[in-house]
């Protein structure tokens, strides 16, 4: 397992042909080689479809769901489907929504990770707050989270969506920037536009929302990071989401540079 490749991706729930838009995003991460795929916006029952069809050449998939739909208008939930069995998994609560439409629980879904080489590594999958002010709160309950004990010896990889634009609004992303953690994207592509939502056909990719971060000192393990899943499918008129997916391959053999000679 020379790479280990996580990619993120905004499914769009249960929305405009889901099955089909569903299938061939499963098509694509298993063409692609993809190890984990970790998942926004899936309900108990979309779950279960993407385990037994889209995603079913992964041998592990886990379900986080956000709360049980007595206070949203529907099931909401996270989700990882992964080449590799996890050693632990769980969920954090992180707070409900403040948009009246919009009133679930935000969470944080974590897989701790063990790979062939012996490297450990913890996958934190998050779907962030569309409020303003609560922002700032769920960036802070992520690194909580990835800063406990039992993650301490992990490459860290934060992942999702985080309803924050990652090239504008860096007085959210301080509390990161300041524990060390850093933009896969910008690392590895700088400048170059990595726009992932809105994703319709009739308005224009604006922002970047959807992404990667890793402890700044392993920054050299990170070897690409690029978008999948923008190809439209039945000639054309169908996106496989409103968001683009996000994917990021590291080299976890590699030293840090903390340890080269």
């Amino acid at each position: 397992m020379p790479l280990l490749t996580v990619v993120t991706q905004n499914i769009w729930g249960m929305n405009n042909q889901w099955q089909e838009r569903a299938n061939e995003i499963g098509r694509n991460m298993h063409d692609l080689n993809v190890d984990i795929v970790c998942i926004q916006e899936t309900a108990p029952d979309h779950f279960e479809y993407l385990r037994a069809h889209s995603f079913r050449h992964f041998p592990y998939a886990y379900y986080a769901p956000s709360d049980d739909g007595s206070v949203t208008p529907w099931a909401q939930g996270l989700a990882a489907f992964s080449r590799l069995a996890a050693l632990e998994t769980g969920k954090v609560d992180i707070g409900r929504e403040l948009e009246t439409r919009n009133p679930w629980m935000r969470i944080l879904q974590y897989i701790k990770l063990q790979l062939p080489s012996g490297q450990s590594v913890a996958v934190f999958n998050t779907h962030l707050f569309l409020s303003s002010m609560q922002k700032k709160t769920g960036i802070k309950t992520c690194l909580d989270v990835m800063q406990r004990e039992e993650f301490v010896d992990c490459t860290h990889i934060l992942t999702g969506d985080f309803n924050i634009n990652l090239d504008t609004q860096q007085e959210y992303l301080a509390p990161l920037a300041e524990n060390q953690y850093a933009d896969m994207w910008i690392a590895k592509n700088g400048d170059k536009i990595g726009y992932t939502d809105p994703h319709h056909l009739d308005r224009p990719l604006a922002k970047r929302i959807d992404g990667h971060f890793t402890q700044r000192d392993r920054l050299d393990r990170v070897k690409t990071v690029s978008r999948v899943n923008m190809e439209a499918i039945n000639d054309g008129d169908l996106l496989l989401s409103d968001h683009i997916g996000v994917m990021a391959r590291l080299d976890l053999d590699s030293p840090t540079r903390e340890h080269r000679v």
